[in-house]
Parts: C-alpha cells; structure tokens; sequence
C-alpha cells in the first residue's frame, strides 16, 4: 500500500520520529518528579529525630498526599486530555516543586501535612500519570519499548535521589537536601516538559507505527472515561494498581528506617534505594520488550507474584546483603509492574481519552500510596516491628495477582 492510500504522506514519514525525542524527555522529567517521592525516607529519620514525631504521625504524610492525589488526578487528567497535556504537566510540576521547597521551612505537623502532603499530592500527577499517558498516545506497535525506556527515568530518579538527599544532609541538614530536591523539579522537569510536550498527530503517529489492531471483540477500544468505570477490566487494574503502589509506598518510606534498625549504616540504607531504582529500569525495560511479545497481563502474573514473595520474605532479612538482594529482586518486579498498568491501560481502552481512563485508575495509585506508610507506621509503633505489615501487604499482593486472569480476557 503506498502512502497516500494509508492516509499520510511521504514528507511524514522522513527524518526521526518525534515520539523518541518525547520518550527522552519524559525519561528525564519523571527522574526529578519520581525522585522527589523516593528520597523521603532519606528524610524520615532526621525529621523524627528533630522533632520527636512517632513514625505513624510522619507516615501520615503520605495519607494526606495519597487522598490529595485520588481526588485531582482524574480531574487533572481530564483535564489534559480536554485542554493538552503541557501546561497541565508544567502547573503541577511547579506545585509540586513548591510543596518540597517549603518543606524546608517547616516547624510543626500541620506545616508538614500542608506543604508535603497537599502540594506534592497535587503534583504528583506530573510524575507519572500524565507523561506516561503522553507517550502512550506516541506509540501502537512500539508501544511497550517506548513506555518501558521512558519509565526507566523513574529507576534513575530512585537511584540517584536518595544518594544525593543522604549527602547533602550529612553535610548540612535535611532542610538544605528537601530545597535541592524541590529546586530540581523546577529547574528540569518545566524546561523539558516545554520543549518536548506535544499533542501527536493520528496520520503522523501512522505513519511510524501504524494503527491499533482490530480485535473480534473491540467494544472498549477508545470508549470514554465513564463507559470504562463499567467494565471489568477496569476494576481489575484498579485493584492491582492499588496494591503495587501500597506495597511501594511502604518500602520506600519505611526501608531505610528499617534496614537502620537492623544496625544498617545510613549511606548504605539509602543505597537500597538506589540498587531498587537501577535494577527497576532492568524491570521496565525487559518488561516492556516482553509485554509487546507475550502480553501485559502475563508480565504482570509473574511480576506481582514476585513483588509479593519479597515484601513476605523482608521480616526475616538482617543482614546488608539479604537487604541488597531484596532491593534488586524487588526493584526489577516493581518497575515491570509500573509499565504494564498503563501498557495494559492502552491496550483495552485506546488512547482517544487515555488522560481521563489512566487518571481514574491512578486513584488507586492515590488510596495505595495514602494506605501503605501509615498502615507500616502504625502497625510498627504498635507492636515494634514491621512483620504484620509485611504480611499483610503480601496478602494484598497476591489479591493483585488473581486480578489479572480478567485481563488475559479482553488485552
């Protein structure tokens, strides 16, 4: 077929396809934004030393972000798909940036809950919701590869973050690291996001990766927000969303204070975060290469189960190298996972209100992140120890995995 019958021309076709230059961009916007959330367990222990908070009353900063986060980020990625993704992206990164910023000021807990959980709950839609939606609409045939390498940026953001966090506050304080982290945001990911955003057009993206495949039973393709909230799958990745995100959560606020109390050393505490993050972009991008072969739903089978094993196994580690080995099997499931949700997202729903669909499903992310610190904050000054919420969490894991049998259905 030549190009004129395929609906595009020839001049569409030449020079490099724009949609890679988006995936660099977005790789190196969501390293800041998704750093950001990585390092605050690099923060935990100074604040709680500084203070004297209990870990439950730190943790509740998360619940306050998380349920800030469920509410907006429907409406925010509504709001992307109605008026383009840019300045929506540009706005939230800004507050999100601000809330860390301020953060550096705080003296008491409402000051905490305000500028760290309101602000960066808000932003948190520029971190993954939005860019990662913005290059589904990029890509069909490549589309798994593409998620995967523009992903990948979070496990840099994770491995790097911390790193920095832990020595800019060895060598002044948390309040000079918490600046850095929020000065970051704003100096990388808004010069990026005005360069790189842009709405693709249908012929263009064609013309590189061809049209969506037909299925025998289509019904879901390209249906609206409202109209995928009645389906199963729906729910389905709803569920396991919210548990991927909970279980995430809760290690990376709790890992470091744990692996402390295990008589680990604070750079090599933060390092897990670090081995997670870099072995999370092995995750992302062999589980974006295989999702494209053997589907999402088979990727995400295995990788939760995986995922669940580990956070099961984390009560009996206490020694450096069990911690490490945790970090890197985790890190390398979690990063697969966090690639098949809106891989899978793409592939039921289409793209035509993507913004909106990934947006509801991210309120799961919302009510998981708002969930896992607390319920590891509270259950641990409770009973001094993390093991009930391991299990617990475990349990949730494995609920995950049954929910994908629905998707195998209908990707």
């Amino acid at each position: 077929m030549d190009n004129a019958q395929s609906g595009y021309t020839r001049k569409e076709k030449e020079g490099i396809y724009f949609g890679w230059i988006v995936v660099i961009g977005v790789f190196f916007m969501v390293a800041a934004a998704c750093g950001s959330f990585y390092s605050f367990g690099v923060f935990f222990v100074p604040i709680m030393d500084e203070f004297g908070w209990a870990r439950g009353v730190i943790s509740g900063v998360f619940f306050v972000s998380g349920l800030v986060y469920a509410v907006s980020v429907p409406l925010i990625g509504a709001a992307a798909d109605r008026f383009g993704f840019k300045w929506v992206s540009i706005i939230t990164a800004a507050m999100m940036g601000l809330g860390f910023i301020l953060g550096s000021r705080i003296q008491t807990v409402w000051q905490l809950y305000l500028v760290i959980g309101l602000l960066p709950g808000i932003g948190a839609c520029a971190a993954i919701p939005l860019p990662l939606s913005l290059v589904a609409n990029w890509f069909v045939k490549r589309q798994g590869l593409a998620l995967g390498i523009a992903s990948a940026g979070i496990g840099i953001g994770a491995a790097t973050m911390p790193l920095v966090v832990t020595a800019i506050e060895t060598r002044y304080d948390w309040r000079a690291a918490m600046f850095v982290v929020g000065a970051v945001i704003l100096v990388v990911y808004i010069p990026i996001a005005l360069l790189v955003i842009r709405q693709p057009g249908s012929k263009y993206v064609e013309a590189f990766e061809g049209k969506p495949p037909i299925r025998d039973d289509d019904s879901t393709r390209d249906i609206s927000a409202m109209q995928a909230l009645k389906t199963g799958p729906f729910w389905s990745l709803f569920i396991i969303f919210g548990f991927v995100i909970l279980c995430l959560a809760l290690i990376i606020t709790h890992l470091v204070p744990y692996a402390r109390d295990s008589g680990i050393t604070p750079m090599a505490a933060a390092g897990l975060l670090t081995i997670m993050g870099l072995s999370s972009i092995i995750g992302r991008l062999t589980g974006g290469y295989f999702s494209d072969r053997i589907g999402a739903s088979r990727v995400l089978f295995f990788c939760l189960s995986i995922q669940g094993i580990m956070i099961l196994a984390l009560s009996w580690m206490d020694s450096l190298g069990w911690f490490y080995l945790f970090a890197l099997i985790f890190g390398a499931a979690y990063g697969a996972n966090l690639v098949m949700i809106p891989r899978t997202t793409a592939a039921i729903f289409g793209v035509k209100s993507m913004g909106a669909i990934y947006g509801g499903l991210s309120v799961a992310d919302g009510v998981g992140f708002a969930i896992g610190p607390v319920l590891a904050g509270f259950l641990f000054d409770l009973s001094g120890d993390y093991n009930d919420a391991f299990v617990i969490t475990a349990a949730g894991m494995f609920i995950a995995v049954t929910a994908t049998f629905i998707l195998k259905k209908r990707e």
